[in-house]
């Protein structure tokens, strides 16, 4: 079943990117123009990002961080005195809707480059646009390996946030280390849920941990109780939970909650959820989950946030997108200044960060991420080590 389903996104998103392709072919009049060519006055950068669906929260925080990051750059006098001038599309959470936005900023709106777009593990289709396009996307909340996965190209795809390799092994280590040996993994069919299944099976021996059984749900499934009924009669002691939403793992962990599912339960970062807390509260006591530590200036980040928008930023992403935003302004600058290309430019960046202390690619991923374990008690995100 797992295997058919990846066959089934791969061969969706070859298609897409084959029509877009085609698109191009018949209709010379949609032929992309160079970049930036409508108005060579301004920087035009896009931004395609979830703001209505599953990730809007994420999306919101997004848009925001990569507004203000914009504006700050205008201020300090632009790129090579040109102001940027943001373009914005909804992705709208579906595959779809990213190669929607990413067609339109490209073909319409002509971008020099494009921040997101949000969750593109999970909605990874528009990077088949921007690729045939050769337009660089610096994604905040994306994990590339989830392409790799794929075998989709990561040729002109940049990624602002964490490798899951390493965020898996942080967890991984934290779960040997209070003595955490057989495990059951729940994901659903979603490319993320299979990433992360995947990389724990990887990496799984290395600290003596045994998968003893992998369970795997349709996207947006959300009847778990037969399959509690048969992890209660199971002798674990973790269970992993890997959806596309944390909407769903928290319906799970409800039903959990009054089936009385006794192992521990696990969760990558997307189970700190304000919006979860309150509908969910007590369900989701206990859940370990592991957690992106920034090492740079993510005070400043913050207090420049709340004082610009009178609130904090929503979803974990949003010092992501704001360094995706300030990578992307910075290989523009490079790329004014010497003529050399955006994507070598991006390739060979380093600059200070809010979430990064040293923004810095490697292979388009960011180098020397950190971690947290954290967990929810007393209707609290507290962090353990």
């Amino acid at each position: 079943m797992k295997q058919s389903y990846v066959a089934l996104i791969i061969g969706g998103v070859v298609l897409m990117g084959a029509l877009f392709l085609t698109f191009r072919g018949i209709f010379p009049g949609a032929q992309i123009a160079a970049p930036g060519s409508l108005n060579s006055d301004v920087i035009r950068i896009g931004a395609a990002l979830c703001l209505t669906g599953d990730c809007a929260e994420w999306g919101e925080g997004e848009l925001k961080s990569i507004e203000m990051a914009v504006d700050e750059a205008n201020a300090s006098g632009g790129v090579g005195g040109k102001q940027i001038k943001l373009f914005i599309e909804d992705m709208q959470g579906t595959p779809q809707g990213s190669v929607n936005a990413m067609q339109k900023l490209i073909t319409v709106d002509h971008v020099e480059a494009i921040i997101g777009p949000t969750w593109g593990d999970s909605f990874q289709a528009g990077f088949t646009v921007n690729n045939a396009a050769q337009v660089v996307a610096v994604a905040p909340s994306t994990a590339l390996e989830a392409l790799a996965l794929n075998k989709q190209s990561t040729e002109y795809v940049f990624s602002t946030w964490v490798p899951i390799k390493m965020e898996i092994q942080a967890l991984q280590a934290y779960m040997h280390r209070i003595g955490v040996q057989h495990v059951v993994i729940l994901h659903d069919q979603d490319p993320f849920g299979l990433m992360i299944a995947s990389t724990f099976h990887t990496l799984a021996k290395s600290q003596g941990i045994v998968i003893a059984d992998e369970f795997e749900f349709p996207i947006g499934f959300d009847d778990f109780r037969t399959s509690i009924v048969k992890l209660k009669g199971m002798k674990i002691d973790g269970i992993v939970m890997a959806f596309q939403s944390a909407a769903f793992k928290a319906k799970f962990l409800k039903q959990a909650h009054e089936l009385g599912l006794a192992p521990r339960l696990f969760s990558t970062e997307d189970i700190q959820d304000v919006g979860l807390l309150r509908e969910f509260g007590p369900a989701l006591e206990g859940v370990v989950y592991v957690y992106p530590a920034a090492s740079g200036d993510v005070d400043s980040f913050q207090n420049k946030f709340k004082s610009r928008y009178g609130v904090a930023p929503s979803g974990a992403s949003a010092p992501n997108a704001y360094d995706a935003a300030q990578v992307v302004i910075a290989a523009l600058k490079k790329h004014e200044e010497t003529g050399i290309d955006l994507r070598t430019a991006l390739e060979n960046v380093e600059i200070p960060g809010a979430f990064m202390k040293q923004i810095k690619f490697e292979s388009h991923q960011l180098t020397g991420a950190e971690f947290h374990i954290k967990t929810i008690r007393n209707g609290q995100f507290v962090v353990l080590q």
